[in-house]
């Protein structure tokens, strides 16, 4: 766990670092002195490790995360020059997409070679790997590229950045009916944050659409440590370090969570703080205490501060506090306590928005806006069978269908995968790099899917896990994919079929798909040690290609150059 938080704190560090190293702006996004700041760093670390005479495993990663971040900086260097070339030479982007992959995949190899297996240092290296593509993309993507109803930094706009904009400029929040103006109902921890760090930003001289930029390495460093936090989840649950690592590659390299990590929308603070609340559950379940549980309630009461879907995690939580209050009930009188501390803690914090602007204008707890039935994305004439179970139409494009109500999609299950592969994106058939990349993703993540859902069958029947644990698990995927499920149909529009909305419980599947597989690689062992060397290597190589597919893809989006 020390480790682990050493390395949450050097990418929090490295974060400030690219914010002044990095540029946003026309298609040098590293300069040669920046990119040898950055070795210069690296190198200097390095030679400290050494001097320290630190174990040689410890250099050895050291070394490896080098290389890594080293190899990220050139490619970005390269990447956005290398595009200007291959519109007028087509073999380029074959031989990038090749070049690339290639690496890619001979890295994850090398990695797990060099530490004998799928160690605690390979899901380390995973999760750096997850931060880097994260930042890659944000530096080569402006931050008006995949995002969600995101408006401008402009007085009287609205979405999530006139949101923003007003609560910078204003230093209050918007004295109108937020079921009027768009996005202004949503609670206003994330907008408050932003505005914050807006103001920060512009301290250093940064101008307001600089400022915006500088904004999506937040939201990168909010999805890597959701990452983090779903890893301590594994090691609570003791999934060993080879279903950790198979669940935070499938989960750090999903196409969707890359795109997600340079969103400006509030769903990643949510999740982050959403999974930061389960995992402390656990940690309250195993060791009680006042001081715990006050972490708990701060987490799930900041995460429906910042988006009142963060309530979804409620359930789970509240099932493993009774269990345990029921199980040591001879001790109530500090179980009441701790549930009081919690009570005063998270719903003040969840909830006071949310009942003030019940208050001031009538706005329905958990009001959410409809689109007009008129929409070309309405889907509603669709019957609950063809939304679940109608494929007839549903693989004419591997990307999402909009506009066009005979072409929009409606079938649930596939437009989950599209929108994993492809976010809202209709990209994959701008170069045969990208077509070969998103047609193998999405075929890739829809088998991922079908696994995914028996795993988590499987999983109830093993003996790994205790019951509670499995109910706790249990509830906070079923919950939020019941959520889903009834948004879809409540509010029948392409756009909330996107799984954005329950990403965390999509992790957190992984995570339990890799604990099956891990399990299924252990009884193998037992029979036959050869046999199980075969099964972790080919979990470790295919993950390996997935990995190194997500990478290609990423890199050979045209539209994040400028």
């Amino acid at each position: 766990m020390k480790k682990d938080n050493k390395m949450m704190a050097i990418l929090a560090m490295l974060s400030v670092l690219f914010l002044f190293v990095f540029s946003q702006e026309g298609d040098t996004k590293l300069t040669v002195w920046g990119f040898c700041l950055l070795t210069a760093v690296a190198a200097g670390y390095n030679g400290f490790l050494s001097l320290k005479k630190k174990p040689w495993t410890d250099r050895r990663f050291t070394l490896l995360c080098s290389g890594m971040g080293l190899f990220t900086a050139a490619l970005v260097m390269l990447a956005g020059k290398l595009k200007f070339y291959t519109k007028e030479h087509e073999g380029l982007v074959i031989g990038e997409g090749i070049f690339v992959f290639l690496i890619v995949f001979s890295w994850c190899v090398f990695c797990v070679w060099t530490e004998k297996g799928v160690t605690e240092n390979v899901i380390l290296l995973i999760l750096f790997g997850g931060f880097l593509i994260r930042i890659f993309y944000i530096v080569l993507t402006q931050a008006h590229i995949f995002q969600n109803d995101l408006g401008a930094l402009v007085p009287g706009d609205y979405g999530h950045m006139g949101y923003v904009y007003y609560l910078y400029s204003q230093g209050r929040l918007p004295d109108v009916n937020p079921m009027e103006f768009y996005q202004l109902y949503q609670p206003p921890l994330h907008y408050a944050v932003c505005a914050l760090l807006l103001k920060i930003f512009r301290i250093f001289g940064c101008d307001l659409n600089e400022a915006q930029e500088m904004l999506q390495v937040p939201a990168a460093l909010c999805g890597t440590f959701t990452l983090f936090f779903i890893n301590r989840i594994g090691i609570r649950l003791r999934v060993s370090p080879l279903g950790r690592g198979i669940a935070l590659g499938l989960a750090s390299f999903l196409p969707l969570s890359i795109l997600l990590g340079g969103a400006l929308n509030n769903d990643g603070l949510m999740t982050l703080l959403v999974v930061m609340a389960l995992y402390y559950t656990l940690v309250w379940y195993e060791y009680p205490g006042i001081g715990k549980i006050a972490v708990m309630a701060v987490c799930i009461g900041c995460a429906m501060m910042t988006k009142l879907s963060g309530v979804l995690a409620a359930p789970a939580m509240a099932a493993l506090m009774l269990q345990k209050a029921w199980k040591d009930r001879i001790r109530w009188k500090v179980y009441l306590k701790q549930f009081l501390c919690f009570g005063v803690i998270a719903f003040p914090l969840g909830l006071w928005y949310s009942l003030l602007r019940f208050w001031q204008f009538g706005m329905p707890l958990g009001f959410v806006p409809r689109l007009a039935e008129d929409a070309g994305q309405f889907i509603g004439m669709h019957m609950t069978w063809d939304r679940l179970f109608d494929f007839k139409n549903a693989f004419q494009s591997l990307s999402l269908g909009w506009v066009n109500t005979e072409r929009a999609d409606y079938n649930i299950p596939v437009s989950m995968v599209k929108y994993a592969v492809f976010g809202e994106g209709d990209f994959y058939r701008i170069n045969p790099v990208l077509t070969a990349a998103g047609t193998v993703l999405f075929w890739f993540v829809l088998v991922l899917g079908i696994l995914t859902g028996a795993a988590l069958v499987i999983w109830f029947f093993q003996k790994r896990n205790t019951v509670m644990e499995k109910v706790f698990l249990g509830l906070v995927i079923a919950v939020n994919f019941y959520s889903y499920l009834r948004f879809c149909f409540d509010y029948p529009f392409v756009c909330t079929m996107n799984i954005r909305y329950i990403i965390g419980a999509v992790y957190l599947a992984f995570l339990v798909l890799g604990a099956v597989a891990a399990q299924a690689a252990d009884r193998i062992r037992q029979k036959s040690p050869a046999a199980s060397g075969a099964v972790c290597a080919a979990f470790a190589g295919g993950v390996g290609i997935y990995i190194a597919g997500a990478v290609t893809m990423i890199v050979q989006l045209d539209q994040l150059i400028p």
